[in-house]
């Protein structure tokens, strides 16, 4: 291990979507790490019919908010036409990529990744007569709507994508298990299918990596699930934090 190779040695789980793995395994690798990759979800389009009409019954809106990068991406897919004067981002990264597709300045936390952060703009206090389009997956937490109803908002939630769980044998379970050090993991769905995946007489080995999670309620999880160490949770969950998490770690248990 040295400056250059922070990583050498370690062999990272990346259980990201496919089409979403390659810049964070890049970086791992770039590292001296070693990326090991195992898919858990796949994103799917809901409705395509079905969300234009949303988006197009909302473009007079005063705000749309997107929980994520895969929620912009299916937005973007669908040419929603001219976008809503306000836009917003639950973190960095679904910031960054709605920035690109719409051209337009995007209200986003300043510290962290999730609702909570960018409720506590001050921008979004006061939505009295406001009109709100949350654009979202399937199945999301409601805190960011029940919320924004409590500060006087009219809410609708425009689900855009779902996620798939995808299977894998025991065997490749056990294959990836062996080898890597550490997972990482992007939401609270894709570690209870890793769970349900993993047969009974491997949880024991599973419950020995060091776990890599998007937010503290996947943390808590986690520990639900008896894990010998308690999961990291990066600053944000962006491809440069999680690295930098899995760095401070692997210096201290190498």
């Amino acid at each position: 291990m040295s400056d250059e190779t922070p990583l050498a040695g370690l062999r990272v789980l990346v259980t990201r979507p496919t089409h979403q793995a390659d810049p964070l395994c890049k970086l791992i690798e770039r590292a001296g790490g070693e990326a090991i990759r195992l898919p858990l979800l796949s994103i799917e389009p809901i409705a395509p019919a079905q969300a234009t009409r949303q988006l197009e019954l909302a473009r007079a809106f005063d705000w749309w908010i997107f929980t994520s990068a895969n929620a912009v991406r299916q937005a973007r897919a669908i040419d929603v036409g001219a976008w809503p004067p306000g836009l917003a981002a639950v973190g960095p990264a679904t910031a960054a990529a709605l920035e690109s597709a719409s051209g337009a300045q995007v209200l986003a936390p300043l510290q962290g990744a999730s609702s909570e952060a960018l409720l506590a703009r001050p921008e979004l206090a006061a939505l009295s007569g406001k009109r709100v389009l949350i654009v979202t997956g399937a199945d999301g937490l409601d805190t960011l709507a029940t919320e924004l109803e409590a500060r006087g908002a009219t809410v609708v939630t425009a689900p855009v994508y779902h996620r798939v769980p995808l299977p894998h044998a025991p065997e490749a379970i056990e294959s990836a298990l062996k080898r890597a050090k550490a997972i990482v993991v992007t939401s609270g769905q894709a570690l209870e299918h890793l769970w349900n995946l993993t047969p009974e007489t491997l949880r024991p080995a599973l419950r020995k990596k060091q776990l890599v999670a998007p937010s503290e309620r996947v943390v808590e999880m986690a520990g639900n699930f008896q894990f010998a160490a308690r999961a990291l949770a990066p600053e944000q969950m962006s491809d440069a934090s999680i690295v930098h998490c899995l760095e401070s770690w692997w210096k201290q248990n190498p």
